[in-house]
């Protein structure tokens, strides 16, 4: 064999090496990894039992907001307590 030419199998091999195409559900993976960030993000939550100084009350898509500087609150009950949870309005 010298450099340059190309691999040849030998005769009758090249019937027996088949390539078959994968049939993977790559969905299947982003959806289950999708659905458990959204667990864990939930879970990781923190809560605020008041606000920075200086937040103005804003509405966007008819929700209330309190905006203090570029973040945003939402007020939520927890436990039965009135407090505020960071959010991407």
């Amino acid at each position: 064999m010298t450099l340059g030419s190309p691999l040849i199998p030998p005769a009758g091999l090249a019937d027996k090496i088949a390539v078959g195409s994968a049939k993977a559900d790559n969905g299947a993976a982003r959806r289950t990894a999708r659905r458990t960030a959204r667990r864990v993000s939930r879970r990781q939550a923190r809560y605020y039992n008041a606000l920075p100084a200086g937040c103005v009350k804003v509405f966007v898509a008819g929700v209330s907001y309190f905006q203090c500087g570029t973040v945003y609150y939402q007020p939520v009950v927890h436990q039965g307590a009135n407090v505020y949870v960071i959010v991407t309005p």
